[in-house]
């Protein structure tokens, strides 16, 4: 089976299939895809135990920078089930979060207007256990996690395992079987 085929027949497994609710929209908007995927990899992710029981009853999706989706993009994700805890979104408009906040996280979508600050937001995000996520090009070759690139009509990813293990976290061979496997760049780090 090719690469593309395997990847359209694990892509209506996991998107489309498990969202009933959702399966009667016949168009997704890029934002609502996104957020979806967002949803998606949570569900695949593993967590230290610490992480997950630390006192929080939802599971904190944060948003660093401006926020990049509409709200029915967010309604789409809001208050679904991930690891026996309802996600809660919220917004850090400002991009400025303190240690405090960035360790309530789980899961980080970082916005394309904190570019600038990228590399500093990745270096005081390594120091927990938070599943980082972006559309910004080249997010993953410089130390992030899972990025999100608009291919036509379609969303691919890539994903830097490093990035992943690093901090503690596992994401399911089902999700690093569809992806474009990177590691971080020199670059990354200047």
């Amino acid at each position: 089976m090719t690469k593309t085929l395997r990847f359209l027949s694990v892509l209506i497994l996991i998107v489309i299939l498990p969202l009933p609710a959702f399966a009667q929209e016949k168009v997704f908007g890029e934002d609502t895809l996104k957020a979806l995927y967002s949803y998606k990899f949570a569900l695949f992710t593993e967590w230290p135990e610490a992480k997950l029981n630390d006192g929080n009853a939802s599971l904190e999706f944060c948003i660093i920078g401006r926020n990049p989706f509409g709200q029915s993009a967010l309604d789409a994700i809001q208050d679904k089930p991930v690891k026996d805890k309802n996600i809660h979104v919220e917004v850090y408009n400002s991009g400025v979060l303190s240690d405090e906040s960035l360790n309530n996280c789980h899961v980080a979508f970082i916005s394309d207007s904190e570019l600038q600050r990228l590399p500093a937001l990745l270096n005081s995000l390594q120091h927990f256990s938070v599943l980082t996520i972006s559309d910004i090009p080249g997010f993953s070759r410089h130390g992030g996690m899972i990025t999100l690139i608009k291919s036509g009509d379609h969303i691919q990813f890539e994903i830097n395992p490093d990035a992943i293990n690093q901090v503690g976290l596992a994401i399911s061979s089902k999700i690093i079987e569809l992806a474009t496997l990177v590691k971080t760049t020199k670059q990354g780090h200047e």
